[in-house]
């Protein structure tokens, strides 16, 4: 606003000059005018969107690299999960970091420069921005899914052996890594969801879109592995009590512990070991309600249709 101020002052002194000074007869009149005249030309200069402080960056350059990021890491962390251990990313969060404050800059500079948030330059790179910042974070998941998803799945491949301590304690030594790689996720997932499809290259929006449904089955796939352990860890003396055959007196907790492993869905890359170890604890319970649903006394008893002659609901299968 300063400069814009300046250059107003600017022309309004060159307009006082061509009334009051012959100026083309007046050497000095001349010279003051060519300096202004400068001066106004460095200002509007100053003020041209660049996308960075450099002359050499371009900013489509910028626009294509955030979705070659994006479609990178979404691959690759989808193939992760699914077990590949060939598959990598030759570049990490600092990388799409810079391409996303570059871009970020460049749109800031234009809104300057339009006096607009809603002008149409300025809305192409704030959709691509959304790109950018969702390369960023399903980066930052793949590194985070990279270093933990083995052990995932070797804990649900315990669970379904029986041998819930060890997958719990496998589990747990990673949780923290699943939690970002979630949260990452997710985050990736609400920026893409924000794009405008108005805004950006007809090139460039299929692996927009094929990147956002690559994080969503991801997103899906790991949260109900996720869940199922946190199932798990909840209810661990009841399947622990289960896998040895002896009695579990609380017949509501199976019922409840049934109620809700049936709702975990095998989906995307995890979902044979989800499958597995869900469908495991599934015919546990099943098989232990069958042999000990008469057995169970009082009230209590009455709460999974107890009796010899119970069968679990076909939707249980």
């Amino acid at each position: 606003k300063n400069s814009y101020t300046f250059s107003r002052i600017c022309i309004a002194l060159v307009r006082a000059l061509f009334k009051r000074l012959k100026f083309l007869r007046d050497p000095l009149a001349l010279a003051s005018l060519l300096i202004m005249l400068l001066s106004i030309a460095y200002i509007v200069y100053s003020f041209k969107p660049f996308a960075t402080g450099s002359k050499n960056v371009n900013i489509l350059e910028d626009y294509v690299k955030a979705v070659h990021y994006l479609n990178k890491s979404s691959t690759a962390l989808e193939k992760r999960l699914a077990g590949s251990t060939s598959i990598a990313i030759d570049f990490d969060t600092s990388d799409v970091s810079e391409v996303r404050s570059s871009i970020e800059k460049y749109m800031n500079n234009l809104s300057l420069v339009y006096g607009s948030k809603d002008a149409f330059f300025v809305n192409v790179a704030k959709n691509y921005l959304y790109t950018a910042e969702g390369a960023v974070n399903s980066t930052a998941a793949y590194y985070a899914i990279n270093s933990s998803v083995d052990v995932v799945r070797e804990a649900l491949h315990l669970l379904a052996l029986c041998r819930v301590n060890e997958a719990i304690e496998r589990f747990s030594s990673v949780e923290a890594e699943v939690l970002k790689a979630l949260s990452s996720i997710a985050r990736a997932v609400s920026a893409l969801k924000r794009v405008d499809k108005g805004f950006v290259s007809e090139t460039h929006l299929p692996v927009i879109n094929a990147s956002l449904k690559r994080l969503e089955k991801s997103f899906e796939s790991l949260y109900n592995a996720y869940t199922l352990m946190e199932i798990a860890k909840q209810y661990r003396e009841y399947i622990e009590l289960m896998c040895s055959g002896e009695p579990v007196n609380i017949t509501n907790a199976l019922s409840n512990l049934l109620n809700r492993i049936s709702k975990v869905n095998a989906s995307g890359p995890l979902s044979i070991d989800i499958a597995n170890a869900r469908n495991a604890i599934q015919q546990l319970l099943q098989d232990y309600m069958r042999r000990h649903g008469g057995q169970q006394g009082g009230e209590e008893g009455k709460g999974v249709g107890g009796g010899a002659g119970y069968a679990p609901p076909e939707s249980y299968d």
